[in-house]
């Protein structure tokens, strides 16, 4: 006999292991409208990190998803708005974030945006806006570029450097991009591509025995 095989759920399909409900799925003008509800825990203040223990009011927020195929994939989430109860915390009220599907004033998945950043890291500017026109995803130049945040810097360079150039903005703006060979990972991004600038990173970072 053949071992029974757990039927999938719609939330298996749409977001494994994130704390959301599908109310429903419907067709609205070729893309995939999916409603959903937030079911995780009460979330923790930002500001103060307390794990929130009142609702404050709910409401719904509309996010891009990752396409199915060449299907437009809408998400609109029912969150909830918390208070902080820390009579000396700034925020009185915030909103609570669904891991691995939301973030703060992002209006895309994380899903989405780790695509759309993995996209214009490889391609840059305007080749990563035709190939997202090509693959159905809403994204301009604009909004790649500003995906392209600094990685965090290490307090020393690593052993063996490796320096090159890249364009912000071809034929005007220049950056200079650096790289940590034998790990194969970037480790910082300078805002143009002088001499000076570099020696300076050199100077405040100290440790590459080869460039």
């Amino acid at each position: 006999m053949f071992p029974a095989v757990a039927s999938k759920t719609v939330e298996d399909v749409l977001f494994p292991g994130i704390a959301v409900r599908v109310e429903r799925v419907s067709d609205a003008s070729g893309a995939l409208v999916v409603e959903a509800v937030s079911t995780g825990r009460p979330g923790r203040c930002p500001g103060c990190r307390k794990q929130a223990r009142r609702v404050h009011s709910s409401y719904q927020r509309s996010l891009d998803e990752r396409p199915l195929g060449l299907r437009r994939v809408v998400v609109r989430l029912w969150v909830r708005r918390y208070f902080c109860d820390r009579k000396w915390c700034s925020r009185r009220t915030f909103v609570e974030q669904v891991p691995g599907l939301t973030e703060r004033h992002r209006r895309s998945s994380t899903g989405l945006t780790g695509w759309l950043r993995s996209i214009a890291v490889e391609l840059g500017g305007r080749p990563a806006a035709r190939l997202c026109r090509r693959l159905r995803l809403a994204a301009g130049r604009t909004r790649l570029l500003r995906l392209l945040t600094a990685p965090p810097v290490q307090g020393r360079a690593p052993r063996v450097l490796g320096v090159d150039e890249f364009a912000f903005r071809k034929g005007c703006t220049y950056g200079t991009v650096l790289v940590d060979v034998e790990a194969g990972r970037v480790v910082n991004v300078l805002p143009d591509r002088t001499s000076k600038t570099f020696a300076a990173w050199l100077k405040a970072h100290p440790g590459a025995e080869i460039i």
